[in-house]
């Protein structure tokens, strides 16, 4: 993964991403990385049957415990009172022994990038990865792992990310 520049050379969308504010999320803004959160899952085209009754509280209960023990944070963009999006990132727990000192292999993850439908184009996603990518490079991060949709892969791609083998295996659900 190489280093990025987030600065562009139109000067007019540069007026527009810095008249937005970029904030570090609390807990009292939970709600709204949950919303989009759920409006991530309804662009792929999940059925509202699909979520759990508890699901709000299930994310609600990640954010807190990411925050207690993964170093959350989200960031949001803000137009006035009006969400423009947001993203959120954490250390990331592998899914094996983590045996290597973690000044060595230290991984990151980001999650839930997501810009409002009305201010796509306009650089927000990329404003927002880059301060992912800060928060988890000052917390000591080594790599940054995330899943990327199609609509994010030229974004992602463009900040420096690789496409990196994972394999799996898909059972037929059963209903």
């Amino acid at each position: 993964m190489r280093d990025f520049d987030v600065s562009r050379p139109w000067a007019a969308l540069r007026r527009r991403i810095k008249a937005l504010q970029y904030v570090l999320a609390s807990a009292e803004h939970d709600h709204i990385v949950i919303a989009h959160y759920f409006a991530i899952w309804e662009s792929y085209g999940t059925p509202p049957e699909y979520l759990r009754t508890d699901a709000d509280q299930v994310a609600r209960s990640f954010l807190e415990h990411g925050r207690s023990e993964r170093k959350l944070a989200s960031f949001i963009a803000m137009d006035g009172d009006k969400p423009a999006g947001s993203v959120s990132c954490q250390l990331h727990m592998v899914p094996y022994p983590a045996v290597l000192k973690q000044e060595h292999m230290l991984h990151g993850y980001i999650w839930t990038v997501y810009t409002d439908p009305a201010y796509r184009g306009q650089g927000i996603a990329k404003k927002l990865m880059a301060l992912a990518v800060e928060h988890l490079k000052d917390i000591g991060c080594t790599t940054i792992v995330l899943h990327s949709s199609d609509a994010g892969e030229k974004l992602y791609r463009g900040m420096g990310f690789e496409m990196a083998k994972e394999m799996r295996l898909k059972f037929k659900t059963v209903s």
